[in-house]
């Protein structure tokens, strides 16, 4: 993903970036051979994890658990499920106190949810809303659950609703983000299940020629309630190839933007920002602004003030391969990249023998590696909910391991008796 969006943005020419997409081109040959040596620096984390510990045999059956553990699974699917849900009711209440209603939504859908803005005039409520962000962790769970026993209703109904609870959030807040990081993650553990048997091992060879399709099928129905509305009077261009100069500009336009970021924003504070980006929007903490009094810069500011200046604020996604650099620098940076190739293999292999860290996380980790070329999803503010209940729920399932049988220790030996004391 990230090779891709690099070579795209690096030689796609100037004048189609102003044409289609309303900006001047900024990725140079140097930051595209920088932003290259990222993805290599990913891929040498992942090879020093696969010489550094030999894989173990995979078991037959995946996911490789007892009945005790899967028992705990279900019980953590269910409160998972249920903080999310609780989550959404508080969405819908506060829809409701905010004048939102059934009209009002109706209005979004026929005119356009971008003109509507329900995102802005829905808010947060911390602590509360910030409870559907345990949606990922329930998906996660709940396809475990599945891989074993597909058959299993009671879970197929508490995936569902944190599925179909997320369709409204996506589609009327313009958060597509909420459905793929539910469906991403699931499409993990269903791969690593299918893995398992021959004749559908075979069949997923073919998935990446169906996933791309099927990604951008996805982004164009979402697309056409929230750009079409507005462009289908003012371009010539029919609505499929408007959906897919759209897809392109996304992750083109935020390598361009990440190029912008190195050039405009670089040295511009000593305290890294979008890596730790969980800790500046954490509660408590981001009411305090604590990331700009510490470093006298409002960072977002200036990122919106590059983008009028030097882009268009329309595509403004950030580029998060700029992010290790902008933080750490060169080197730092790259030290980073090759950390997170490093956690990433290492989760992977663990997924595929069936370890608590590996099954949890990975299915979540992937999602982060594809959009990494858009932006550094991993350390929003966003994933720290989902996050900590796969923690919880990784401990729990080590915490209930079978002990280990102990190795009969053999009686002590006893001497045979000689002749003279048979005699005696």
């Amino acid at each position: 993903m990230i090779g891709v969006a690099v070579l795209a943005a690096a030689t796609v020419p100037d004048s189609s970036y102003r044409t289609q997409w309303g900006t001047p081109k900024a990725v140079t040959a140097e930051l595209a051979v920088l932003f290259g040596l990222g993805a290599l620096a990913l891929a040498l984390g992942a090879v020093i994890a696969a010489v550094a510990a030999p894989p173990r045999p995979v078991a037959a059956v995946w996911p490789d658990l007892d009945d005790g553990r899967f028992a705990l699974l279900r019980r953590a699917s269910t409160v998972l499920t249920a903080l999310t849900v609780t989550g959404y009711v508080a969405f819908a209440g506060l829809a409701l106190a905010r004048g939102v209603t059934p009209a009002v939504v109706l209005d979004a859908v026929t005119s356009g949810v971008y003109a509507a803005d329900l995102r802005t005039r829905i808010g947060t409520l911390p602590g509360l809303t910030t409870m559907t962000q345990f949606g990922p962790a329930a998906a996660v769970v709940s396809g475990l659950l599945l891989a074993r026993d597909g058959r299993d209703r009671a879970e197929w109904a508490k995936l569902g609703a944190v599925v179909v609870l997320a369709l409204p959030r996506a589609y009327l807040m313009t958060e597509r983000l909420a459905v793929l990081e539910i469906l991403v993650p699931l499409v993990v553990v269903a791969a690593c299940a299918g893995s398992t048997r021959p004749r559908t091992a075979r069949r997923l060879s073919f998935a990446p020629a169906v996933a791309l399709p099927g990604l951008v099928a996805v982004f164009a129905a979402f697309e056409y309630s929230r750009s079409w509305n507005f462009y289908r009077a003012r371009t010539d261009s029919g609505f499929a190839q408007f959906a897919l100069e759209r897809f392109a500009g996304y992750y083109t336009t935020a390598v361009n933007n990440a190029a912008l970021r190195m050039q405009y924003m670089a040295d511009l504070t000593g305290w890294p920002r979008a890596t730790l980006e969980f800790l500046w929007s954490a509660p408590g903490v981001s009411a305090l602004d604590l990331h700009r009094r510490l470093s006298g810069v409002d960072t977002a500011q200036v990122y919106a003030d590059v983008l009028v200046a030097h882009g268009n604020p329309e595509f403004n996604n950030d580029g998060g391969i700029a992010d290790p650099f902008l933080d750490y620098g060169t080197l730092g940076g790259l030290a980073l990249l090759v950390a997170v190739g490093f956690v990433a293999a290492t989760l992977y292999r663990g997924m595929c023998e069936s370890r608590p860290a590996g099954l949890l996380f990975y299915p979540f980790l992937f999602l982060g590696l594809l959009e990494l070329p858009r932006y550094l999803y991993w350390t929003q503010g966003r994933t720290l909910p989902a996050i900590a209940g796969l923690a919880v729920v990784a401990v729990l399932l080590h915490r209930s391991r079978p002990p280990v049988p102990a190795v009969p220790v053999p009686p002590p030996a006893v001497a045979e008796p000689t002749v003279a004391e048979i005699a005696r």
